[in-house]
């Protein structure tokens, strides 16, 4: 399976140690251009990935649904905000600097708003500045070039993307799902189909979103 370099960079900074993004479920909706856009099924693979592993840690959150709504009317307003963030991120961290969201996403019933883009720009997860509890915006890409239709290589990208909303950092491993940043590489799935999650990774969510039990 081969990644590509670029196609799963996170905007800087967006999660730090210690944020509190536990929750017994957290409500996900995509907004997806069209019925037929090959991303969706990618996405709904990567949400069950998540789900799974979230399951044998043994902590009570889960990626609910997930809700997907196709040409939503807020669609352009979400695209604009999208490659504004992308276009700061360079230069301008989250935090009190970064710009309200628009009330048009901020008024969305779900803690994770994963765009299905139609634009070709960075794919990235960014907390929504000043919200709580803690959503985040997942733009997803819309690739054009060799990989186009890799229906492997967006599911990797939508699990990256949200293991980054579930409070996951980069790290400099390439075969891992957190790998960042990925080279070009020919790396093997683990049983689940996808590439490993670290032993650290598995305790930070563990730590983060907690046992149930306890």
């Amino acid at each position: 399976m081969r990644l590509v370099a670029g196609i799963t960079a996170t905007i800087a900074a967006l999660l730090l140690p210690g944020i509190d993004v536990a929750a017994a479920e957290r409500s996900v909706l995509v907004l997806a251009p069209s019925a037929d856009d090959d991303r969706l099924d990618p996405a709904r693979e990567a949400l069950a990935f998540w789900n799974a592993r979230l399951a044998e840690l043994g902590v009570a959150t889960r990626l609910g649904g997930p809700r997907v709504v196709v040409a939503s009317p807020v669609a352009r307003v979400l695209e604009n905000y999208a490659r504004g963030v992308a276009q700061r991120a360079v230069r301008l961290p989250g935090g009190e600097a970064e710009p309200d969201a628009p009330p048009e996403l901020t008024r969305l019933a779900a803690d994770v708003v994963l765009l299905l883009s139609r634009q070709d720009i960075l794919s990235y997860t960014w907390p929504l500045p000043r919200v709580d509890p803690p959503r985040h915006l997942v733009v997803i890409r819309r690739v054009r070039g060799p990989d186009r239709n890799d229906a492997m290589v967006t599911r990797h990208v939508v699990a990256h993307e949200l293991g980054h909303a579930l409070g996951l950092l980069h790290n400099e491993l390439a075969d891992t799902l957190m790998c960042g940043p990925c080279q070009p590489l020919a790396a093997e799935s683990d049983e689940t189909g996808f590439l490993p999650l670290t032993d650290a990774e598995r305790a930070r969510l563990v730590a983060l979103h907690g046992d149930p039990n306890e």
